[in-house]
């Protein structure tokens, strides 16, 4: 969409949730993944879609994680949660098709993180809708990690953020987003010692009156994360091209961080400087209450990365947010994109279990969507692949009908190996796979910290 060339930059306070920690006891056979068998019709508010007991021998800390992708029926308002003993426990993964003249399928996340005595726990995901039906598709999955992490921190919006508009003119990319570009919605104190960082985010945000590209990223210490460590997340929030209320949500993983780190969740705006135009996005927004931020720390011992096999992320540095990888084309330009319906790696790695390891192991992939205006449209999909083979399912977005394609969107799979099939000790290739079908021009996903795992 064309951004207005001016804009007001409204100042406002961060809301800063404090986060809380105490030490988890260590990841464990208890620890659950369930998927949904069938797609679900949902008008009102629905039963559990899934649902489980946990029975925890000892009080400690639960890692939570629901990846799903839900269809509109009707021109209605959307929302995936997650409750532990039926109290909330995660943030709302809420989309809004009322209005929207391009209504498609959308993936959803919902993360959280909750410290539960011991004995038996109780596990839900639940959806409801406002003004229509939605479907959830099956394959929606819900993830329960007793977190072998020895420091959990959680912080959540207590009330939607204020409205944001950010300036984000001369923002070229390999320029650090300037602080009237920004504002630190929500932080969190990983307390780690040494070793890795595993920072989640997770929410939704919705438009006033004046529609652009919502941004959020995870820093660390105040500091822009680089390609490597972390993702952005964007949503067009536009009723004319894509949706005035979506889902937004970001991983992070930093492998060597100080001593006593902490992670904050940062709102901004797609700068549109380069490679787009040289003025600043028009997007007017709010993110929305009880959006979190989870951090992970020590204790873990098996943590990793995927990254986008031959993009130099040493060489595209810090600071950057087109990390484009092309996953489509119907010809336009083959000689840099593969043809559409064929199979694109947007990360890898291995995951290796040390001998004497219980082999439960959280994946993670998020990226997302850039579309051109000229693209009749079609699917995309996210998968993770384990030695070869896929393992839990797919997402999936729809793009389209032209112009709406060019509507940004985030996207995100996942899947927790454990009970039969937790990993063996030795070391697994891991990989996030992309696939566009339909007509595209060039489809592009984002190589930003596309995979991650840890237990």
């Amino acid at each position: 969409m064309a951004p207005r060339l001016a804009m007001l930059l409204i100042a406002c306070t961060a809301l800063v949730a404090d986060a809380t920690w105490l030490p988890a006891h260590g990841a464990g056979p208890e620890s659950r993944y369930l998927e949904l068998a069938a797609d679900r019709i949902v008008a009102g508010r629905s039963g559990a879609l899934l649902e489980a007991t946990v029975d925890m021998p000892r009080a400690g800390w639960i890692y939570l994680q629901s990846d799903g992708v839900y269809a509109p029926l009707d021109a209605a308002q959307a929302n995936v949660y997650i409750t532990v003993d039926g109290k909330p426990a995660s943030n709302d993964s809420i989309i809004d098709w009322r209005g929207s003249s391009a209504p498609n399928r959308h993936g959803f996340n919902a993360v959280g993180a909750v410290r539960v005595s011991a004995g038996k726990v109780r596990v839900a995901l639940h959806a409801r809708t406002v003004d229509g039906r939605a479907m959830v598709m099956a394959g929606a999955n819900l993830s329960i990690v007793t977190t072998s992490a020895t420091h959990v921190a959680e912080a959540r919006l207590p009330a939607a953020s204020p409205w944001l508009a950010f300036d984000t003119r001369d923002t070229p990319e390999g320029t650090p987003i300037p602080e009237r570009g920004r504002h630190t919605l929500l932080t969190a104190a990983a307390r780690n010692s040494t070793g890795p960082v595993v920072a989640m985010a997770s929410g939704h945000s919705y438009v006033s009156t004046s529609p652009g590209d919502a941004m959020w990223g995870i820093y660390l210490n105040g500091r822009e994360s680089p390609l490597d460590s972390a993702t952005w997340s964007i949503n067009d929030l536009f009723a004319l091209g894509a949706e005035v209320q979506a889902p937004m949500f970001a991983q992070a993983l930093y492998l060597s961080p100080p001593r006593d780190s902490e992670v904050q969740l940062v709102a901004s705006e797609s700068p549109y400087y380069q490679p787009l135009m040289a003025s600043t996005n028009a997007a007017r927004y709010r993110v929305g209450a009880d959006t979190r931020l989870v951090a992970l720390s020590g204790g873990m011992r098996v943590v990793g990365r995927g990254l986008a096999p031959g993009h130099d992320y040493a060489e595209k540095g810090r600071h950057r947010r087109y990390a484009y990888v092309c996953i489509g084309t119907n010809g336009f330009r083959p000689e840099k994109c593969p043809p559409a319906g064929g199979d694109v790696v947007l990360g890898q790695g291995r995951a290796c279990i040390p001998p004497g390891h219980n082999g439960v192991v959280m994946f993670s992939a998020k990226s997302r969507i850039q579309g051109d205006d000229a693209d009749p449209g079609g699917k995309v999909t996210l998968r993770i692949r384990i030695n070869g083979k896929d393992v839990g399912r797919a997402s999936e977005q729809t793009l389209g009908p032209i112009p709406h394609s060019v509507s940004t969107r985030t996207i995100g799979a996942s899947y927790l190996a454990t009970g039969k099939r937790a990993l063996a000790p030795g070391c697994h290739d891991v990989e996030a796979v992309a696939r566009a079908t339909g007509d595209f021009r060039n489809l592009s996903l984002n190589a930003d910290l596309p995979l991650l795992w840890f237990d």
